[in-house]
């Protein structure tokens, strides 16, 4: 079986990508994850869907999925992919885009063909029978089990899915009646950790990364009622200045506030005019700025 999309073509079997012509090899997870949203287009497929999906059983940081996202589009692109293919709903989750045509076909020698060039009928007979080098010639035995092991896992996780026993469901950051999310972005999580239990006895989700690259990729899957970021990290002194400075560029007018020692006038008039809400140093005026978003928010949140 393989699906054609845009100038693609994904061969199930094999787990390659076919790109004008030229065999891209994804790795397990990509791999899972491109199939199923193919699978369930025009669905949009939630975070917890995904996770639940491509990591069962463990438990994975809140910008795992963003970031295996990230990288199959990278990798896809590269490739040669003339559209985007995997489409963020915010706040929700992904889908395969609905803008995009997507035809299913039986497996046919052609895919052989496109992946090693042309062949000759009776090496394209071998190939199809051995299957499993079209990206690997050394790993033939894997690619002919791989197939199987695919099929069989996502037969698992389906079962598990519509078992009646109760699953423990994962938490990504957030009590499951959380009335609004904070973005926290600091190099050393730990010492704002009393902070973050205070929100959360709040009703208060907060979602903690340790760079802006991986807040950036965060934003891409939740909406945020606000952030909060210390100012230098990873030897960059203004690193959350930057950060709001990009996201303001970007129109993005979340609230933004530093948990930092900032004692310079000039920073904090800088901070200001870059959209900054505001600066707190210490825990009772961080609790007071940041409690003034959530006070008139009644409902719980949804994905």
């Amino acid at each position: 079986m393989e699906f054609q999309f845009a100038n693609a073509r994904l061969n199930i079997a094999t787990q390659c990508v076919i790109i004008n012509e030229r065999s891209t090899q994804l790795d397990d997870r990509a791999f899972m994850l491109l199939h199923y949203l193919l699978q369930r287009r025009p669905q949009i497929c939630s975070h917890a869907e995904l996770v639940k999906l491509l990591w069962p059983n463990t438990v994975v940081s809140d910008w795992s999925l963003p970031k295996l996202v990230s990288d199959l589009r990278s990798q896809l692109n590269r490739a040669g992919l003339v559209q985007n293919c995997i489409v963020t709903v915010r706040g929700q989750g992904y889908r395969f885009a609905p803008a995009i045509e997507v035809s299913e076909h039986e497996f046919t020698g052609n895919l052989i063909e496109s992946a090693y060039g042309a062949a000759t009928p009776s090496s394209a007979i071998t190939q199809s029978v051995t299957l499993g080098g079209a990206c690997n010639e050394n790993g033939l035995p894997t690619r002919y089990w791989l197939p199987v092991l695919v099929i069989a896992c996502l037969c698992f996780i389906g079962l598990m899915t519509h078992s009646t026993e109760q699953v423990p469901e994962l938490r990504y950051g957030e009590p499951s009646d959380a009335i609004g999310r904070i973005l926290w972005v600091d190099d050393n999580p730990t010492n704002n950790l009393q902070e973050k239990r205070y929100f959360e006895r709040h009703h208060i989700g907060v979602y903690s990364v340790k760079s802006s690259e991986e807040a950036l990729l965060l934003m891409q899957m939740y909406e945020y009622t606000l952030i909060i970021s210390d100012m230098g990290r990873d030897q960059e002194p203004l690193a959350g200045l930057k950060l709001l400075q990009q996201l303001r560029s970007q129109g993005d007018q979340t609230p933004f506030y530093f948990y930092t020692l900032i004692d310079n006038q000039d920073m904090l008039e800088l901070i200001a005019d870059s959209g900054g809400q505001g600066v707190a140093t210490e825990r009772p005026q961080l609790y007071g700025q940041i409690l003034s978003h959530f006070s008139t928010k009644k409902n719980p949140l949804s994905d």
